[in-house]
């Protein structure tokens, strides 16, 4: 997909989940910055810092583990792991049971908040150890009727697209 299609339709996406209850609600929020063709998500880390909530980004830590940092601008963040961007590992690691929202991104979403990653199951482990509410970003070409899942796959709790918000 063209960048400006990219751009354009995760603009759209980005405004929808803003005014979500959960955006609303939050106070400390895991973020990812977007990766290849995903959504981006520059926008709700605006509006996250300007509404004084504490953002997190992932970085990929030893034996696979994915760590959350601090972020307050996107310049803090720098290609890590996989061409991927993340944050330094300067400050003090937080762990995804201490966010009251996590939003993920994915390859695949069905509607029962099925979802299929790039298949190292990074985001699987670290869903496993969240409390809070799981949404995930796509657009709308990446829900489909029912995502293949295994035992050990975590799912999402909401899916916001550029048209709709599915809520599981």
């Amino acid at each position: 997909m063209p960048f400006e299609e990219v751009f354009a339709l995760s603009s759209r996406i980005q405004e929808r989940f803003i005014s979500t209850p959960e955006f609303k609600a939050s106070k400390r929020i895991a973020l990812y910055a977007g990766f290849r063709n995903e959504a981006l998500t520059d926008d709700i880390l605006a509006a996250a810092v300007k509404d004084k909530k504490e953002v997190f980004f992932p970085k990929l830590a030893e034996k696979g583990k994915i760590v959350f940092f601090a972020v307050k601008t996107k310049t803090e963040l720098f290609q890590g792991s996989h061409d991927i961007p993340e944050p330094s590992a300067g400050g003090r690691a937080e762990s995804a049971a201490t966010f009251d929202l996590m939003v993920v991104p994915g390859v695949v979403f069905d509607e029962n908040g099925g979802r299929i990653g790039y298949g190292k199951g990074y985001y699987d482990r670290i869903l496993s150890e969240a409390r809070c509410r799981v949404v995930a970003l796509a657009f709308d070409f990446q829900v489909i009727d029912e995502v293949p899942t295994e035992e050990h796959d975590m799912t999402v709790d909401a899916i916001v697209t550029e048209t709709r918000i599915i809520r599981v």
